[in-house]
């Protein structure tokens, strides 16, 4: 009978398989490696590699640990998102942590070619997921010029395209046409604004929510919708003032 205990037996193998080398180095291959995968996480750097003259897996400690101390190590630069779905957990202090916003050229844009194009050129896709990241500078170099390539008229379009400079686009201070830099404000207030309400809760009911005693998996989901509305947030404070500078 496949019971709950099977079920989480199953899950736990799926999840932490990692791709090592094969004995000959011609392939990767999946193992398990138990002791390696008892370790939670915190904030750092990826310390772990194989090492094919030993042929084992080695993990050095970013930190000094005391005897008896539990033993951390970075999972690596992943988004809460990406710690629910595949680790099951949230770690509210994610120095790494985003929230991924998909954006695409759309195939009935009469000017799809030539932004598919200028994209190419910033080696951009037309169709993606970027980063809002939390802190003071939340836009990130490539989706500031992704939007800006998808706010650009025919005009802007051409120049850039013929521009030998057109990696400024990633540069906040870059000079454009004013409406252009209007275009890409009002799209990304509007955005953070629908994203924000499209929540069934606020992020203070959350905090409160959290506050009182919650089943596991409910609290994780509470905790990833605060994480990801304070970035939301900050990132509509930024736009916000950015477009009354």
């Amino acid at each position: 009978m496949f019971n709950e205990f099977s079920s989480w037996a199953v899950s736990t193998v799926m999840t932490r398989q990692n791709l090592v080398p094969s004995p000959d180095g011609s392939r990767m291959i999946h193992a398990l490696i138990p002791m390696w995968d008892m370790c939670n996480h915190e904030n750092g750097r990826i310390t772990t590699d194989f090492n094919a003259t030993s042929d084992r897996c080695e993990c050095y400690a970013l930190r000094n640990f005391q005897k008896g101390e539990q033993i951390f190590i970075s999972y690596g630069p992943r988004t809460n998102s990406d710690f629910f779905v595949h680790s099951g957990f949230v770690y509210m202090d994610n120095e790494q942590d985003g929230f991924k916003l998909r954006l695409g050229i759309s195939k009935a844009d009469s000017l799809q070619k030539e932004r598919t194009e200028l994209l190419g050129k910033l080696d951009l896709p037309s169709v993606g997921e970027f980063l809002l990241k939390p802190g003071t500078e939340p836009i990130s170099d490539m989706l500031l010029a992704f939007l800006r390539v998808f706010s650009m008229r025919k005009a802007e379009l051409a120049h850039w395209l013929r521009s030998d400079k057109v990696f400024d686009l990633k540069h906040m201070d870059c000079a454009l046409e004013t409406v252009v830099e209007e275009n890409v404000r009002k799209f990304l207030l509007t955005r953070l604004q629908l994203l924000i309400a499209n929540y069934p809760t606020t992020l203070k009911e959350d905090l409160e929510l959290l506050e009182t005693t919650l089943p596991q998996v409910k609290k994780m989901t509470v905790q990833l919708r605060v994480t990801e509305k304070k970035i939301l947030l900050g990132a509509l404070e930024y736009v916000e003032q950015w477009i009354k500078a």
